[in-house]
């Protein structure tokens, strides 16, 4: 046995020294390793990914139109910019991207660079270059389903193109996932991929789920995490509707335990006790809180750490407006349900 471990750390030496450090590293030095992550600025959803999105890998947010996936992703960006001051995103705006409401959802315009082009191959290769220099912490590609390759858009309407996006996004998966990928070893400056795109009906499927994304399947094989966003209601009035309530479900993810479902209430108008551009985050933490049995009901009245609230709006309200309420919930959340979450440590990132 001894032979043969003084052989393999004689291999892993020449292929290091060969290929570069760190390409073959022992099980036990990695065993502390910790996958960074990011929050989502929704706690549900951030229980839901095992403790918020995933770094160094591309997740994508699928789901019908005006169901609230750019929403997500802005309000990501805007979480995030609020904790780090130097947090830097790249926004792939194949759609139209609206600067006014980017701010309205929490977004800081000075720490954002836009690319406006649906032009495949350019949005493919602006992405190439920020992963390749470790430039930003977050890059989102709004959205998938809008770019078109340069052949495509250059052809007739009578000519058929078949696959060809497919092929150009499948080679781009394999060239980013290179570029994105961060040394084990060492604290290098993380980064996560947004992708945002719809359903699309397959042709001729009777049974089963006949939802696919554009662009081919290869791609998929590539997500990390995939979370799906359903509208569950609209909130308001039926003649003024304030917002929107809708739910994640994580369909695939690598990371933490897939199919976990969270509900997040958000509103695009100042309504009640809520500004414009903000989620519900004090429904977020009493949901979880009542589920998991940290806050006891007894028929409308609810309790927690000493304090009693008598229906859940009551209960909602004073979550959102109590900051050490909602501290003191979130660690005691977080350690009901470890280990099965990430818990990052901090730790000095290299900066490019």
């Amino acid at each position: 046995m001894t032979n043969t471990a003084d052989s393999l750390d004689t291999i892993i030496t020449r292929v290091n020294k060969k290929l570069g450090e760190g390409t073959l590293i022992r099980g036990r030095d990695l065993k502390n390793l910790v996958i960074p992550r990011i929050t989502s600025g929704a706690p549900a959803l951030d229980l839901s990914l095992g403790g918020g999105w995933p770094m160094n890998c591309w997740c994508e947010i699928a789901g019908e139109p005006s169901n609230g996936k750019s929403v997500l992703a802005m309000k990501t960006v805007a979480a995030n910019q609020a904790v780090h001051r130097d947090f830097h995103c790249l926004w792939i705006a194949a759609e139209q991207f609206v600067p006014s409401w980017a701010q309205t959802c929490g977004c800081d315009m000075d720490r954002m660079t836009v690319a406006e082009t649906q032009v495949m191959e350019e949005a493919y290769q602006i992405v190439l270059e920020v992963l390749e220099n470790r430039a930003v912490d977050a890059v989102v590609i709004d959205s998938l389903s809008s770019l078109v390759p340069i052949e495509e858009d250059e052809k007739a309407m009578d000519d058929w193109q078949v696959a060809l996006g497919a092929r150009i996004t499948g080679k781009f998966m394999r060239k980013s996932n290179s570029a994105q990928r961060r040394s084990m070893v060492e604290a290098d400056r993380p980064c996560l991929g947004l992708i945002i795109s719809q359903w699309r009906e397959k042709v001729g499927v009777q049974y089963g789920d006949n939802r696919v994304t554009p662009y081919g399947r290869a791609k998929e094989f590539f997500y990390m995490t995939r979370v799906e966003v359903r509208r569950d209601e609209w909130l308001g009035s039926d003649k003024h509707k304030v917002g929107l309530s809708f739910k994640t479900r994580t369909v695939k993810n690598k990371t933490a335990p897939p199919q976990r479902v969270a509900a997040i209430d958000f509103y695009w108008e100042d309504h009640d006790t809520h500004a414009a551009g903000s989620y519900d985050v004090g429904k977020q933490f009493a949901s979880i809180a009542i589920d998991m049995g940290l806050i006891q009901q007894a028929g409308g009245y609810y309790r927690y750490a000493g304090r009693q609230w008598q229906g859940k709006e009551k209960l909602y309200d004073s979550i959102e407006h109590d900051p050490a309420l909602q501290i003191q919930l979130e660690q005691d959340i977080v350690t009901a349900v470890a280990p099965h979450i990430d818990k990052p440590k901090r730790r000095t990132l290299k900066r490019a």
